[in-house]
This record gives C-alpha cells, sequence and structure tokens, in this order.
C-alpha cells in the first residue's frame, strides 16, 4: 500500500525506527468495538460479493468498450461509471477526510504525499516516526522528487519549546485516534508551507506483511556491513550483516535493512538508513511493476487485504486501486532522492538543546529547506540562488572551560553564521573575545552582529601567509599564532571569558521552522 501511494503522489514520509527517549502513553488504535464491527463488515462484504462480482463484470465490459472508444485509460472509464460510486459508497463508507490547511495553496501540476512508517503495538515509542520520506510528483513532466527528513529534526511546538520531529504524530494520534497521520500532514503543512495531498501511515508489522504479499524485493546492496546493536526482543541487542551486491529479501530482511542504524563501513546513523529506506521503496515499486500488480485489481485487493489493519491514510482502497497504475509512468531514471543531513555540504547541523541532541537548519534560517520541499526536482544551483550564503566562521577556546568552542559554534549555527572548525586557541588566557575580520571589511553587518553577541573586541591585524603556502594565520595576544583552518573562512574569533554570558543563555529558542 506504501508503494501505491508512493506512485500516486510522491511526498513521501516513510518512517521506520522509534526509538526515543520519550515517554508515551499507551493509545489504542482500534478501539473496545473493533472486533464486533469487523466482524459486521466481514458479513456485510460476504453477502454482496456475488453480486459485487456480477455488476463489476459488467462494468468491467463497458469501461473496456468506452476505452478503446475514448482513448482515456481502462482505470480511468471503469471509475467514471456510475454504478461504481454506487457500489464504491456501499462497500467503502464515508470517504476519508482531506488533508486541509487554510493559506496553503495546492499546485495543479504537483501531487505530494507523505509517508511515515511507525513500529506500531509491541514496539518502544510505537507512535514515533523515526524516519519520513516527502515525495512531490511532477504531473506533467513525469518526475519524483524525494526528501528524508531526519527524526532529530528540531519541531518548535505551540509553547515554544522544541523537541524532535518523530513526537509530532505520537501526540496527534494520542490526541485524536485513528486521525493520527492526517493532522500530522496538515501540522506539516502548516510548517514548511506546501500542500500535502496525501499521507500514509505504516507499521513494521504492515511493511513486512507488504514485502511478504509481493514474494520479496530485490534489493542491490550497496556496500556489506554489520550492525552489533540492532533491537531484539526484551531489550536486548542482536548482529545483523548484509554482504555487498543484489539479493532477495522477505519482509523481515527488508524491515532489519531499512531500520537498521549502527552498522559500520559508513551505514551508521539516520542518514545512513534514510538512504536505504529510499532504496528500499524503489525496490518495492519495481517489485509491483514486475508482477503487473498494479493492472490487476485482484492483486491489488490481495496486497490491500494484506496490510489493511496495519495503515492509516486519507485515501480509499478505491482511490489506492485507481491511483496505483500511475506508478508506470515515473521510470527510476526520473525519480530524484535526496536526504537531510549535518554533513559539510549538507542544510543542517547539530546542537545540543537542555541535554537533547536536536538538528537546525544551518544559520537557523529554514529558507534552503523549505524551498527543496517546495520543490524537491529543482536543481542544487536554483537552490542555491535562492538561499541566503553565511559568513563562515572559526571558532577558538582561548579559556580553560571545557567545550566553550563547540557551545559557542552551536550558538551561532542558529544565528545566522557557519560555525566550523570548533578547536583550542595557542593560548588559553584571554579575558575577552577578539573577532579578525577575514573580509577586508566586506561583511560590517555580519562583523557587527557577531561582535555584540560575543562582546568582543575587533583586531585590525590582517592575516598572512608563509611563502609558497595558501594557508592563512594571523598573529594574536602575547604574539602567539593563530592558523585559520579553511580558506573560506570569514572570521575567525578567539574566546575569552566575556563569551561565558553569550554561551549561558539559550538563543535556539528564536528560530523557527
Amino acid at each position: 500500500m506504501m508503494a501505491l501511494l508512493i506512485h500516486h503522489h510522491f511526498r513521501v514520509t516513510f518512517t521506520f525506527d522509534f526509538r526515543s527517549t520519550m515517554t508515551t502513553p499507551s493509545v489504542n488504535f482500534l478501539g473496545p468495538n473493533h472486533d464486533r464491527s469487523a466482524r459486521r463488515k466481514t458479513w456485510l462484504l460476504v453477502a454482496v460479493f456475488s453480486m459485487a462480482v456480477t455488476l463489476v463484470s459488467a462494468a468491467g465490459a463497458a469501461a473496456s468498450y468506452r476505452s478503446v472508444h475514448s482513448g482515456q485509460g481502462l482505470f480511468d472509464e471503469f471509475s467514471r461509471l456510475p454504478v461504481i460510486d454506487d457500489i464504491r459508497g456501499f462497500v467503502f463508507g464515508e470517504e476519508p477526510g482531506e488533508i486541509s490547511v487554510p493559506g496553503v495553496k495546492r499546485d495543479e501540476n504537483r501531487m505530494n504525499i507523505l509517508l511515515l512508517g511507525i513500529g506500531g503495538a509491541g514496539h518502544d515509542g510505537s507512535l514515533l516516526t523515526d524516519s519520513i520520506i516527502f515525495a512531490s510528483v511532477d504531473l506533467k513532466e513525469k518526475r519524483v522528487g524525494m526528501v528524508s527528513i531526519p527524526r532529530d529534526l528540531a519541531w518548535r511546538r505551540e509553547d515554544g519549546a522544541y523537541e524532535k520531529i518523530n513526537a509530532v504524530h505520537a501526540w496527534a494520534e494520542q490526541a485524536e485516534p485513528g486521525r493520527g497521520a492526517i493532522r500530522t500532514a496538515e501540522k506539516f503543512s502548516e510548517a514548511f508551507g506546501v500542500h500535502i495531498d496525501h499521507v500514509l501511515r505504516i507499521d513494521f508489522r504492515g511493511f513486512v506483511a507488504l514485502v511478504d504479499a509481493l514474494g520479496g524485493i530485490d534489493v542491490n546492496v550497496e556496500r556489506s556491513f554489520t550492525d552489533a546493536e540492532y533491537p531484539a526482543p526484551d531489550d536486548l541487542w542482536q548482529t545483523v550483516s548484509f554482504k555487498k551486491g543484489p539479493q532477495r529479501m522477505d519482509g523481515r530482511m527488508a524491515l532489519i535493512y531499512a531500520r537498521s542504524r549502527h552498522g559500520n563501513n559508513g551505514e551508521g546513523g539516520d542518514f545512513a538508513r534514510a538512504r536505504r529506506q529510499q532504496i528500499v521503496l524503489m525496490a518495492i515499486r519495481d517489485r509491483l511493476l514486475s508482477l503487473d500488480t498494479l493492472t490487476d485489481p485482484a492483486k491489488l485487493a490481495n496486497l490491500y487485504s494484506a496490510v489493511t489493519r496495519h495503515i492509516q491514510t486519507d485515501l480509499s482502497p478505491w482511490d489506492a486501486f485507481r491511483l496505483a497504475p500511475m506508478i508506470e509512468d515515473f521510470g527510476r531514471d526520473k525519480i530524484v532522492s535526496r536526504v537531510l543531513t549535518d554533513a559539510p555540504d549538507g542544510e543542517l547541523v547539530a546542537t545540543n538543546l537542555n541535554n537533547n541532541f536536536l538538528l537546525f537548519p544551518k544559520g537557523g534560517d529554514w529558507t534552503r529547506i523549505k524551498t527543496l520541499i517546495a520543490d524537491p526536482l529543482q536543481s542544487n544551483e536554483d537552490l542555491d540562488a535562492a538561499t541566503p550564503s553565511l559568513a563562515k566562521v572559526e571558532i577558538k577556546n582561548g579559556t580553560l572551560r571545557t567545550g566553550l568552542a563547540f557551545e559557542v559554534a552551536n550558538a551561532l549555527s542558529l544565528r545566522g553564521y557557519e560555525a566550523t572548525n570548533a578547536g583550542n586557541a595557542v593560548r588559553r588566557a584571554y579575558k575577552r573575545s577578539m573577532i579578525f575580520d577575514l573580509t577586508e571589511g566586506k561583511k560590517p553587518a555580519e562583523l557587527e552582529a557577531l561582535r555584540l553577541a560575543l562582546d568582543a573586541d575587533v583586531s585590525l591585524t590582517a592575516p598572512e601567509s608563509s611563502q609558497g603556502s595558501s594557508t592563512r594565520f594571523v598573529y594574536a595576544e602575547n604574539l602567539s599564532k593563530e592558523t585559520v583552518q579553511d580558506a573560506q573562512t570569514d572570521f575567525l574569533v578567539i574566546l575569552g571569558e566575556s563569551a561565558f554570558s553569550f554561551v549561558d543563555q539559550t538563543y535556539a529558542t528564536k528560530t523557527q521552522p
């Protein structure tokens, strides 16, 4: 079902692993009357099955005739037959609610889907979404852009405090059971200013059932890795390994491959895991196409039956069946995958806010992330042009306070600067902070803001370089020689005790998506 949605409107948010320090009260997904209701619906479906088969067979013949004469697709003509509306309403009941956010406009040429993956019953943090994929489909150009959003991305709550974005769905589902996915999509839409057409949430069991119903998926593992800390029952760990190269995975193995986050060989962390999750989604797509599932209503019905108890979405089963064949229009070469990361060329910076690990946009400016989510298909050049450049600052600790350079770098990274190369100064007895302007006065506004924030003095000493070397250095107090690590650095800061008050305040609360 997840792949069906991915096909139709690609703003996908896929969430797999949900381990968090947050304690979440248990939520009854189905409610006390679910079993009784399920039995009634089962008998109802059995009662109408024979009539439905007869009607659908006749309707199929009529739709085929209309398709040949109109040039439209068989599913489109089938859905337009009046009798189908009657069957659909009778069997499936009322349509799910719409995702609606006032003031957020819909692009008629785009279809955006948010895919959420949760642990579900039996897992710690069962409602937390640890990986999120936002997919945007260009209906005109037949292209798809996917953006994986890390679970640790900072999310500002209504009370102004920050928490991880993976908690948004958990709170929404607890507040309104059965509607958490839709409410999460609405919050996401409001925060990032982009319309979301559909949302799909699937839990671990549903994912395993989906892959198994397809007979497994073929995944080309990009590199071998071993994870010695993969979650096992009873709060234990187990070791899992994957060999480089193509292999067939059943549902359980595909879930492990997508969830693993402590692997070696470059496969550790949430960012590597997000990339693997996109690979798994593509493998599901390929398997659906290879089995002709998307053009076979019977196969689609069997697939939906396998996962129906493990999904939550705004789409009705009928909508999913009708939209599924669209996935054939989007080849692999038309799909662009992106992952938000804290790499040197990434969009994020890691911070520690009140003992919580959070990811904020560099400089505290959400422009680049919002621009990327609005159009994941745009080139990096266009994205750079739409994003303000940040002044680069190197930080050196000129005091004996441990970790001061790192703390200041974190804070400046949320205040419009790209803070890099935090470390210790040669001399460690500075009373006042010093700023060396390496731009020759080309960024006066950034320099003045930095001076005020750090309560620092600005040195007029010009940088020097050794003969035959491009490495720059400056002479600071007592002629101590401080090397500039990056050729692109705009300001070199040597921290003194005057900077203590800067890090003793919480500045992160001044940024918001």
